[in-house]
């Protein structure tokens, strides 16, 4: 009795924890699908306001940016003396009221040949409208960055936020537009416009109940913000640093560069996690931010979620009475066969088995348990057998390897008494044997054939094929030629009786050593990457013809390219851009450009290390997809 009601209560144990685990398992996937639509949702409702907001301060700053720049349009076509100068700017200040001040400076002896300094400012004193001669010693105009920016850039910019103290007491911007003639620089036109409308629309703008937004210059000083000590007070790099916040600094940093996104963060403010999403103003270089806090965004969703719960376990509670009553009845023939099937884990595969009255499916299961019986017997000779004949196949297939790791050149550095040239490759494959291969030799004293390829497939197919087409690279290169005559010979013998139509992509170089001329033929390969001594990267954006063992009749084309000294010429397959991180995210070519363009060194070994290490830490635990090849070649 106490092992019926043991089995019993295993039985619904079992069944309740898979119910339940699968109940889990929907309401997981309703909250993760029903967050994600939600998310999505709001993203887009945000982006829209966002956008709304942006276009509305973008419409007005621009009709103020209109004003300095129709100015230098009216000084450059007629030349106003100093009597006029001020004419326009009483006439720009009186008839703008956003207007808080404008200045028009010049060049030294650029406005009067014995007069070193010119620079007409008029400004709001209260209701009073007053001019004052910026153009002193003391105060040196050429020097400050609202004259000299402009003046070294060639185009008009807004200034860093300010507070005017002592003038206007109110947060301030300098919009400064060069007067340009013949492509020199004569002076700058300024207007400086007060924000205090700005944060007035910004504080108005709110989502959810506690939502608010803010706005950043694009230095990532704090223009506008519900908390007033904040404004021009601190940055977001300064409260990320205050605050220890790493992934405020990395927003910051998104912020400033102009770009656009939906993230979540801790708000300052708020005191909890929330949910952030921000664009810039194209004109200034700002950058506006909408916070959303995340428990009032999620309120709905985990309301309806623990109905679910309530409603789920209602129904899991009368699924356990139902499975009790029904384990009950099933347990005895089960403890019978349950003593037996110990015997027949212990070896014993002559165990008599009960005989079974009914034809229910525990009688199937008897009748299950004798075939069992006789098939494990059969099973264990065959185990045997199979096991010595897969030990057999791994030790060649080890062999196998070993033979296409010693066909590829791997002794580093290649030819180290010629100075002209650095050249370093490594091959990963991603099984026991690959498809990739790469290849370097020089045909006569000055010119160097190098190669890169990568075949369709994986596994010892791939192999085979990879150990031909090598062979038939040292075969065809039988004097200085051009790169696509040795490519056309090559397609021609691998599209012989290539009746599974495998292919190859191959990139074949080759370089003359005297004079840095390359002759290159493309088949269908990945863009190789040029990096040059002053740290500029070009992609060889040229494909020649399809893979190789596809097409006879292809004639493939050829490009020259000549190499200046230093330059590195990085040559990968797909197995670098395409690697995949656990979240089946790609490695990518730009992230393969930044690791080429943040290399400092001179060494084509350790520019090749650091792009398998990069491969490798994108790919973290993910198991490697396709096999790895890289080979750096450096010109001096």
């Amino acid at each position: 009795m106490i092992l019926k009601r043991g089995l019993s209560f295993k039985l619904s144990i079992t069944v309740i924890g898979v119910v339940l685990a699968v109940f889990a398992a929907i309401l997981l996937y309703n909250y993760s699908i029903s967050k994600r639509l939600l998310l999505k949702n709001v993203e887009e409702n945000v982006a829209n306001l966002t956008a709304s907001a942006v276009n509305k301060i973008e419409t007005l700053l621009r009709s103020s940016m209109k004003l300095p720049e129709n100015l230098v349009s009216v000084i450059n076509e007629f030349d106003p003396d100093e009597d006029g100068l001020e004419k326009y700017l009483g006439i720009l200040i009186e008839n703008n009221t956003e207007i808080f001040g404008a200045c028009i400076a010049f060049e030294p002896y650029g406005f009067y040949p014995d007069s070193l300094y010119l620079a007409k400012y008029i400004y709001r004193d209260g209701d009073t409208i007053r001019f004052e001669n910026l153009g002193t010693d003391e105060y040196g105009y050429f020097l400050w960055d609202w004259y000299q920016i402009p003046k070294e850039l060639k185009h008009s910019i807004w200034s860093e936020p300010y507070y005017d103290e002592g003038g206007g007491n109110i947060i301030m911007s300098t919009y400064s537009v060069p007067i340009i003639e013949h492509q020199t620089v004569k002076g700058i036109v300024t207007i400086d416009i007060s924000l205090e409308w700005l944060e007035k629309f910004i504080s108005g703008i709110n989502f959810f109940e506690s939502g608010y937004a803010f706005l950043i210059s694009r230095n990532g000083t704090i223009i506008t913000h519900p908390r007033q000590e904040y404004i021009m007070n601190e940055s977001i790099f300064s409260l990320a640093e205050e605050q220890g916040m790493p992934e405020l600094r990395e927003i910051g940093r998104s912020m400033i560069r102009g770009e656009s996104s939906f993230t979540s963060f801790n708000s300052l403010v708020l005191d909890k996690n929330s949910y952030l999403y921000y664009a810039p103003l194209p004109s200034t270089g700002w950058s506006l931010a909408i916070v959303i806090p995340e428990d009032e965004l999620m309120a709905d969703l985990h309301q309806l979620n623990r109905d679910l719960l309530i409603i789920g376990l209602i129904g899991l509670v009368l699924l356990v009475v139902l499975i009790i009553m029904i384990s009950s009845r099933i347990t005895n023939p089960l403890r019978k066969l349950a003593r037996i099937s110990n015997e027949i884990g212990e070896g014993n595969f002559d165990v008599l088995l009960p005989e079974m009255r009914s034809r229910d499916e525990i009688s199937q299961l008897s009748d299950s348990f004798k075939a069992m019986q006789s098939a494990l017997k059969k099973y264990i000779l065959n185990l045997k057998e199979t096991t010595a004949a897969k030990e057999k196949i791994e030790s060649e297939i080890k062999i196998a390897r070993d033979i296409q790791q010693g066909i590829l050149p791997n002794i580093f550095p290649p030819f180290p008494e010629r100075d002209e040239i650095d050249l370093f490759a490594i091959l990963e494959p991603a099984r026991d044997v690959g498809g990739d291969l790469y290849d370097f030799f020089f045909i006569d004293k000055d010119h160097l054939c190098f190669a890169i390829g990568d075949v369709s497939g994986k596994g010892v197919p791939a192999a085979l094929l990879m150990a031909i087409t090598r062979t038939l690279l040292r075969a065809k290169v039988v004097s200085v030629a051009m790169a696509n005559e040795v490519i056309n010979k090559i397609n021609l013998e691998l599209c012989r009786d290539n009746e599974n139509a495998m292919f190859v992509t191959f990139f074949l170089g080759i370089l003359n050593l005297p004079t840095g001329t390359l002759s290159y033929c493309n088949a269908g390969h990945n863009y190789p990457f040029l990096l040059s001594g002053g740290q500029e990267i070009k992609q060889l954006k040229k494909t020649h013809g399809t893979p190789l063992g596809l097409f006879e009749d292809i004639n493939y084309t050829v490009s020259e390219i000549k190499l200046n000294r230093k330059e590195m010429l990085i040559l990968y397959t797909d197995g670098v851009t395409e690697a995949f991180d656990p979240a089946e995210k790609l490695y990518s070519e730009e992230r393969l450009v930044k690791v080429i363009g943040e290399y400092k060194g001179n060494s084509t070994k350790e520019l090749t290390l650091s792009i398998l290490d990069d491969v490798r830490s994108h790919a973290d635990t993910a198991e490697q997809s396709d096999d790895i090849t890289i080979m750096v070649l450096k010109y001096y």
